[in-house]
C-alpha cells in the first residue's frame, strides 16, 4: 500500500504549475509528473469541490497529487472556469456547462502532456458530480473515485443554502443578492442553481466508468443506493469507508490530511491500473498540442488587457509560489506595487477568493500585483525542518522580504503596499515593524498584536478568545438558562474561571500600560512598538475592522494614547465595514470592504478610479510554456 508522505526526490519530480488549454478558456492547474524514466499507463486528474469545501480541501488534494505521481501515476489538480485561479467569474454564463468543458480540458491536457491512454477521475462533493457527467461522455476514463459525491444537484443547493445561513451574519441582503445563491463566502448564479438542480446520478442511462469507488464520509453516514445503480448497469462497483474525510474539510487551519483515505485509494488505483489492457479505449488526438503556459492575458475592460504570470521566488531556505497581475500597457511607468498575504491558511486566491478579484481589479488601475503563499502554506513548500500549515511564524517576515525585493527587482515596481487579514494583517504589522520599505500597510480583522498571543494559536485561549467569550457571558449571566445548566453540570466551569482570570489580568496590564504611557515612561507593548516603528519609517497603518470583531476592541485597548495621537495626525486610520464577519463572507459586505481598500489604496494614484461593478476579465492570450521560467 502507498504511503502517503512527502514524496524523496528521487521518486518524484517538483510539480508544474500551469495556464492550459485553448486561448480564450484556458485554466490554471498543476501538473504532478512521475519520475524521469518511468513509462505511466494510467492518469490521474482531481475534481475540486464548490466553494470553500475545495479551500479546505486543497492542501490535501495537493498531498494526494504527489503521493499519486511518487506511485508512478501522473496527476493533474486544475481549478474551473471561473472558480480559484483560472480567468473568469462565478457569475460567468453557463457555469455548470463550463465547469464540465474545464474536466474534459483537464482530461485532454494530461494525455496530452503525459502520454497516457487512459485516466482515472477522483472528485470530492460536487467534484465527483462533475467527474461522473463527464466521464459519460468519454471512453478513456478508467476509472471513477467518488468521495461524498453530490448524487442530487438539488439536495446540496439545500446544504448550500443551510451552510450561508449558519455561517453569514445577520445583516439585510441586497435586492440583488436574492437572486444568486450565497455559501461560506462563494456564490452560485441562480442559473447555474437552477441548471445543478436537475442533476440526478441516479438517473444515468450507463456508469461513468468500467469501475467506480464511492468513498463515504465519515462524519455523516449514509447510504449509497446509486452504487447498486451502477452494479446495474455493468460497472464494478463498491462503497468504502475510510477515517478523514470530517477533519479533511474543516477550517484549513485545522484541516487534517486522510491518510487511510488516500491511501486506499491509492491502492484501489494500483488494482485497476494492473487490470488494463495495454491499448485500450481512445488513443491521444494526433491533433491535440500540449498547450501550456506560464502566462495569460485576460481583458478587464473596454480597451485594458492584463497579464497574470506564475513565478517562484526564491527566499531564503525556500521557494514561495505567487501570481503576478498586472497590466499588459508597455507604456506605464514605473507602478506601485501590492503584495497580498495569506489569510490564515486559505491558499493565494484569498478569502473567498476576494484577493483574485481585488488584484484584476487593481491591475487594471495601474498597480503590479503579487498573491503568495507564504512557507510551509499551500502551494509554498515548508522550509528546512519546519513544521507545515503553521500560519503564526517567525519565518514569514523573510519571506515577505523576498517577495517584496523580488517585485522591486523583476518587475520594477515603485512604492509597496501590504494587504492582509487577519494572519496576514499580523505579518503586515509585524514587517513594518521590522523595517520594511512599505508606503502602507492594509490590515483586515487582525486579531493579535503580539508573538506571544499568536502562540496560543494552537493552544490555550487568545486575547480575543477572551474578549469574545467574556462578551458571551456577560450577555447571558442575568439569564436563567445559564444557571440552570451550571447546576446540571452541563457549563465547562473551568472555562468560564480560565476566562475571569485572564481578563482580570489583561486588565491589569492595561492599567499598568496606560499608567506607564501617561508618565512618558517606556512600554513594552509590543503594538506601541509596532506603531512607533511605522512612524520612523514612515508607514500608513491602515486598519479595517468587520463590525464588532475583537480584533477592533484590542487595537483600541492596547494601542492606548499611542494610538490615539497617531489617529489625531492621520499617520494611523481605522475603519468599521457594518454586516460584516470576519472574512466578509456575504458579497454586499465584500463590496463595502473593498470600497474602503480603494478609497486607501487607489487616493494617490494620477488616474480616477472607475465607478461600477468589479470588471470581470476574461481571457484572451496565452504564451507557451517555458520550463526555464
Amino acid at each position: 500500500m502507498t504511503r502517503i508522505s512527502p514524496p524523496s526526490p528521487e521518486h518524484s519530480q517538483p510539480p508544474l504549475p500551469r495556464y492550459f488549454g485553448p486561448a480564450g478558456s484556458c485554466l490554471f492547474g498543476w501538473l504532478h509528473p512521475v519520475r524521469a524514466g518511468t513509462t505511466a499507463t494510467l492518469g490521474l486528474v482531481l475534481c475540486n469541490p464548490f466553494g470553500f469545501e475545495e479551500v479546505c480541501a486543497h492542501r490535501s488534494l495537493r498531498h494526494l497529487a504527489m503521493a499519486a505521481a511518487a506511485a508512478g501515476v501522473p496527476t493533474l489538480r486544475f481549478d474551473y472556469a471561473g472558480t480559484g485561479d483560472s480567468p473568469g467569474d462565478e457569475f460567468d454564463t453557463d457555469r455548470l456547462k463550463a465547469w464540465l468543458l474545464s474536466v474534459h480540458q483537464a482530461i485532454d491536457h494530461l494525455k496530452a502532456s503525459t502520454g497516457v491512454r487512459q485516466v482515472c477521475l477522483l472528485g470530492i462533493r460536487l467534484g465527483a458530480t462533475l467527474a461522473a457527467l463527464a466521464a459519460i461522455e468519454r471512453t478513456d476514463v478508467a476509472g471513477l473515485v467518488a468521495i461524498a459525491p453530490v448524487v442530487k444537484g438539488r439536495d446540496h443547493i439545500r446544504e448550500l443554502r443551510m451552510l450561508g445561513q449558519s455561517t453569514a451574519k445577520a445583516a439585510p441582503v441586497a435586492p440583488a443578492e436574492h437572486a444568486i445563491l450565497q455559501s461560506a463566502g462563494f456564490s452560485m448564479s441562480a442559473d447555474t442553481v437552477d441548471a445543478l438542480k436537475v442533476v440526478n446520478l441516479r438517473a444515468l442511462a450507463k456508469s461513468p466508468a468500467a469501475h467506480v469507488l464511492i468513498v463515504e464520509r465519515d462524519d455523516v453516514p449514509a447510504g449509497m443506493p446509486w452504487c447498486d445503480d451502477l452494479v446495474g448497469l455493468g460497472a464494478d462497483a463498491r462503497v468504502a469507508s475510510w477515517p478523514g474525510y470530517a477533519l479533511m474539510m474543516t477550517n484549513p487551519q485545522d484541516a487534517e490530511i486522510p491518510l487511510a483515505m488516500f491511501e486506499g485509494v491509492l491502492a484501489e488505483l494500483a488494482l485497476w491500473q494492473r487490470g488494463l489492457p495495454a491499448m485500450r479505449g481512445s488513443p491521444i488526438d494526433p491533433g491535440l498540442s500540449v498547450f501550456a503556459g506560464t502566462h495569460t492575458v485576460l481583458q478587464a475592460g473596454p480597451g485594458t488587457a492584463i497579464s497574470e504570470t506564475i513565478v517562484h521566488i526564491q527566499s531564503v531556505h525556500s521557494t514561495l509560489f505567487g501570481i503576478v497581475t498586472r497590466a499588459t500597457d508597455s507604456s506605464v511607468g514605473r507602478r506601485p506595487g501590492v503584495l497580498m498575504l495569506n489569510s490564515g491558511s486559505v491558499h493565494h486566491i484569498g478569502p473567498n477568493r476576494l484577493w483574485v478579484t481585488l488584484a484584476r481589479r487593481w491591475a487594471a488601475r495601474g498597480f503590479t500585483v503579487l498573491r503568495i503563499d507564504l512557507s510551509g502554506i499551500a502551494d509554498s513548500p515548508a522550509r528546512d525542518s519546519q513544521p507545515e500549515n503553521k500560519v503564526y511564524t517567525t519565518e514569514a517576515g523573510r519571506d515577505i522580504t523576498g517577495a517584496l525585493a523580488y517585485l522591486r527587482r523583476t518587475h520594477e515596481v515603485g512604492e509597496c503596499h501590504l494587504i492582509g487579514l487577519c494572519s496576514g494583517a499580523f505579518h503586515a504589522l509585524k514587517a513594518v515593524e521590522h523595517g520594511q520599505a512599505i508606503k502602507a500597510a492594509l490590515m483586515i480583522n487582525p486579531l493579535t498584536y503580539s508573538w506571544e498571543d499568536s502562540a496560543q494559536s494552537k493552544g490555550g485561549l487568545n486575547e480575543y478568545e477572551i474578549l469574545t467569550l467574556s462578551r458571551t457571558y456577560g450577555r447571558r449571566v442575568l439569564s436563567v438558562e445559564p444557571w440552570l445548566r451550571l447546576m446540571r453540570g452541563d457549563l465547562h466551569v473551568s472555562l468560564i474561571a480560565q476566562v475571569l482570570a485572564r481578563r482580570v489580568l489583561s486588565a491589569a496590564r492595561h492599567g499598568v500600560s496606560q499608567l506607564r504611557q501617561a508618565l512618558g515612561m517606556a512600554v513594552a507593548n509590543e503594538l506601541v512598538k509596532s506603531l512607533g516603528a511605522a512612524v520612523r519609517h514612515g508607514v500608513q497603518l491602515r486598519f479595517v475592522f468587520a463590525a464588532g470583531d475583537p480584533g477592533h476592541e484590542l487595537l483600541q485597548r492596547e494601542g492606548g494614547k499611542a494610538l490615539r495621537r497617531l489617529l489625531l495626525q492621520g499617520r494611523v486610520s481605522i475603519d468599521v465595514v457594518s454586516g460584516g464577519d470576519h472574512t466578509f463572507t456575504e458579497a454586499s459586505t465584500r463590496e463595502r470592504l473593498t470600497a474602503v481598500l480603494d478609497h486607501h489604496l487607489l487616493a494617490d494614484l494620477p488616474c480616477t478610479p472607475v465607478a461600477g461593478p468589479i470588471p470581470v476579465p476574461i481571457p484572451v492570450a496565452l504564451r507557451p510554456f517555458d520550463p526555464a521560467q
